[in-house]
């Protein structure tokens, strides 16, 4: 998490360089935009207990897509909806939260097939609903915005790797459904910055976000449990109507 709070920080410090160039401000020519927008999510697991820091290790490539649609209250505020489909993905998961230890997905079958190791992903729709500051509406518009981001579980599955020790290592995977091991929704605060580029009647979004989970993601009743945060980078088009 620490990586990703400095990612987050080092974005945050870069565009309020930018944010500083852009000292005049206007009323928005258009009130409402709607678009499509997609991002790149660096995602992070840890244990809700104490003595145990990470549930799984960071994973990277993980992928979101959706539509966007906002409202320009004043020249400088706003509101923005997003409806998202996201993968979170989990690589190397204390497969224990997720599954007994006396569970045949974990067993040791004819004294050589044992499991190696244990991943997850995790689908959600995801839908935030962000206040949003606009510094100024001119060609480059930067912006800041916070919010809360409703997570719906659409999806949940492991990828059990095993491995087959007869003469030569040779591993064999197969996925096992847990979407019932996981709760249903998920409610995390986000915050932001990014800026927009107006080009007519359409604006390309670029911008960062964290999402900070605090809620145990599991729906395990065996006092174990995991949170995650995740940065995304993302970029949109949208047309101002």
């Amino acid at each position: 998490m620490k990586k990703i709070l400095l990612l987050f920080f080092i974005i945050v410090v870069f565009s309020g360089g930018l944010m500083a160039q852009e000292s005049e401000s206007s009323s928005l020519g258009s009130k409402i935009y709607v678009g499509a927008k997609g991002a790149y999510g660096i995602v992070d697991y840890e244990s809700i207990i104490s003595t145990t820091k990470d549930f799984a290790e960071m994973t990277f490539d993980n992928i979101s897509y959706g539509i966007v649609a906002g409202y320009n209250i004043t020249g400088n505020i706003g509101v923005q909806l997003e409806v998202n489909y996201s993968n979170y993905g989990a690589d190397n998961i204390i497969e224990t939260y997720i599954y007994s230890p006396g569970s045949p997905a974990l067993q040791t079958y004819g004294g050589t097939s044992v499991v190696d190791h244990v991943n997850m992903d995790l689908y959600y729709l995801d839908i935030p609903v962000l206040a949003k500051y606009t510094f100024s509406e001119l060609g480059f518009s930067p912006y800041i915005y916070v919010g809360a981001n409703w997570g719906i579980n659409i999806l949940g599955n492991t990828t059990i790797v095993r491995k087959l020790s007869e003469g030569q290592e040779i591993y064999r995977d197969y996925k096992d459904d847990i979407t019932g091991r996981i709760r249903y929704y998920d409610i995390a605060p986000v915050g932001g910055v990014g800026f927009k580029m107006n080009m007519g009647s359409l604006s390309l979004l670029i911008d960062a976000r964290y999402k900070h989970g605090f809620s145990n993601l599991s729906n395990v009743d065996n006092g174990l449990g995991f949170t995650n945060r995740a940065l995304w980078i993302s970029a949109g088009l949208v047309y101002n109507l």
